[in-house]
């Protein structure tokens, strides 16, 4: 029963992510956590994420700014251990409640004007990477700085998604390496992880199929919705600890 229960949320969890480009961790994490435990979610995630954002990359090669992905993986390689480092010190109630209030403004400001321009100085895109390496570090939650960043671009709905994954798969690689290392990759984990493969690729396929559906426009709105359900997500998050 658990075996189906993570297959079903693992196929969700990812179409979203691969009609998206993001929102995968906010779908599967928490209910994976309430099946399997955090020990096992939490690689088992970081695992089947990296899988997706290199089909994804594979697929949509074409369309991935690299310069802008560089820049942020290389940032938040330097904000990396900084976060690990203040981990002890940083108030992650007071982190995740200004993070919620950002992310939640910012979608709904998109919303109310889609065609926004928002101009980014080239030391924005460093800054955005090293702050999302120190929340990566600290609370492994890298991808909202990002995600804001990039959608605020008014690029094209496929080198938006396709850049995101950039990002995604080489940060998404270091994790993978460290979860190995300390080896939270145990049977019980890639026993998890080998049958959600089925369900990983059908989300692939899928995803692909229903985002060439998706005009721009129609794409970056469900793209703030899920943003602020993130926001609302984070929020839920510190009042239920």
């Amino acid at each position: 029963m658990d075996i189906f229960l993570v297959t079903i949320i693992i196929f969700f969890a990812f179409f979203i992510r691969a009609t998206f480009g993001f929102g995968d961790a906010m779908v599967g994490m928490p209910l994976l956590v309430v099946i399997i435990g955090l020990q096992a979610a939490v690689p088992l995630m970081a695992m089947l994420a990296l899988l997706m954002a290199f089909m994804i990359l594979a697929k949509n090669r074409q369309y991935v700014s690299f310069k802008m992905s560089w820049k942020l993986v290389a940032s938040s390689l330097v904000g990396v251990p900084l976060g690990l480092f203040y981990l002890s010190y940083i108030n992650e109630a007071l982190v995740n409640i200004l993070l919620a209030v950002f992310i939640i403004t910012f979608a709904c400001l998109r919303l109310l004007d889609i065609r926004l321009k928002l101009k980014t100085p080239p030391f924005v895109t460093y800054l955005v990477g090293f702050v999302s390496g120190i929340l990566g570090g600290a609370y492994n939650i890298n991808g909202p700085p990002v995600i804001i960043l990039l959608s605020a671009q008014n690029w094209a709905a496929a080198k938006f998604r396709s850049t995101l994954q950039g990002y995604f798969f080489f940060t998404g690689m270091g994790m993978v390496a460290g979860h190995i290392a300390w080896g939270n990759v145990n049977a019980e984990v890639f026993h998890y992880f080998l049958y959600g493969l089925p369900a990983l690729v059908l989300a692939f396929l899928l995803g692909e199929f229903w985002f060439a559906k998706f005009k721009s426009e129609k794409f970056y709105r469900w793209v703030y919705g899920l943003m602020i359900l993130i926001g609302a997500g984070l929020i839920v998050k510190v009042i239920a600890a």
